[in-house]
């Protein structure tokens, strides 16, 4: 049973939002610009960002001097009584999300958390179930999932008799940060097709010399009526942002793209992600399940088992069940690869437990 939080009593009311941000989010230069809009900015949003908490001692300075009317506070479970949905943006911090969420889902606050949700299987659960536990809205999602191209595809597929396959390409710096788009994107247009039990997905493969920077192919092998069928995503860097066809049988295929030069790109796909954010929060009801959110999950750890522990072989889904991924830090580091900023500002180990203590884990 979904809660609802946020009353409209009128048409300029706007939804208080909380934060949880660091380098290499997007909450700082994308979506805190759009929801306390600077100036004579246009909104675009019916969403305001009231509170926030920052886990990076630098990154607090520079953000309370950029957002000087937000609200920061010491303790994440400061800002529960105070806002009608709140942003999990700190990728440094996947590890914790779990611990993160928790006070926030267990109030009733409807939660997106930004990509790639969680480090493990286990940890993925762990916050659907005490989401579903306590009727509390939950989402993590890619901007590519709520643009027109991936509804067209979604609805194209539930015309077609048979999927036999497909391929895929996404513009990407690196897989963990970026290559995730055009994972989530293929699970948005086959996402109703393995409710029905045609295509979840049952193995993969990372085909690349290095996951860190564009080139490379995963290859998944998905559940099928009668025999698996398979799709190929190429990661490619350069002006194509999305693509995917979809095989089916004589009677036709489908295809749909996000192109490369949308013209009014901010609207057509980030705006439509956020929109879709805050009808989440204004109605408690995600646009998700819990189940489809663990799918898109696995579908973005098991390319990265290939890579990191099968030297790029296929492997079944059942691996990931006792394996984490490390969050980014220098571990993941090899001659300065990956150069996005995610992976720039790390937390040490002992930060990380730190955080963990604070928050009761």
């Amino acid at each position: 049973m979904t809660q609802r939080r946020f009353q409209r009593n009128a048409a300029s009311d706007l939804l208080r939002v909380g934060v949880i941000t660091g380098p290499g989010g997007h909450t700082a230069n994308i979506w805190g610009e759009k929801m306390n809009a600077p100036g004579q900015a246009m909104r675009t949003t019916g969403m305001l960002m009231t509170h926030a908490f920052c886990l990076n001692s630098d990154f607090r300075g520079q953000f309370a001097e950029k957002y000087p009317e937000v609200t920061l506070v010491a303790d994440p479970r400061e800002m529960v009584d105070h806002i009608d949905g709140v942003y999990v943006d700190d990728i440094n911090a996947i590890s914790l999300y779990p611990l993160l969420v928790r006070p926030f889902l267990a109030a009733g606050v409807p939660t997106f958390v930004n990509r790639p949700f969680a480090t493990s299987m286990a940890k993925g659960r762990e916050m659907v179930e005490t989401a579903q536990q306590h009727g509390t809205a939950l989402l993590t999602a890619s901007t590519w999932e709520f643009s027109e191209g991936a509804g067209d595809l979604r609805a194209k597929a539930a015309d077609l008799a048979e999927i036999r396959g497909y391929v895929a390409h996404n513009s990407m710096s690196d897989y963990y940060t970026h290559g995730l788009h055009g994972v989530w994107f293929i699970h948005a247009a086959l996402r109703d097709e393995i409710g029905k039990g045609r295509g979840p997905m049952t193995a993969a493969a990372y085909h690349a010399p290095n996951w860190r920077i564009p080139g490379g192919m995963v290859v998944y092998e998905h559940q099928g009526a009668s025999i698996p069928y398979y799709g190929a995503l190429h990661m490619v860097a350069g002006d194509g942002q999305a693509y995917m066809r979809i095989f089916g049988d004589h009677k036709g295929d489908a295809e749909g793209k996000i192109p490369g030069r949308p013209g009014y790109f901010m609207y057509n796909t980030w705006n439509a992600a956020q929109l879709a954010i805050q009808e989440m929060f204004e109605t408690g009801a995600a646009p998700e399940t819990g189940e489809q959110l663990l799918e898109k999950l696995a579908m973005f750890l098991l390319p990265f088992y290939s890579a990191l522990e099968a030297d790029g072989a296929l492997v079944r889904r059942t691996v990931l069940e006792d394996w984490e991924l490390p969050p980014p830090g220098e571990s993941l580091m090899l001659d300065g690869q990956p150069t996005d900023s995610a992976f720039n500002f790390p937390y040490s180990g002992a930060q990380l437990e730190e955080a963990a203590r604070m928050l009761g884990g």
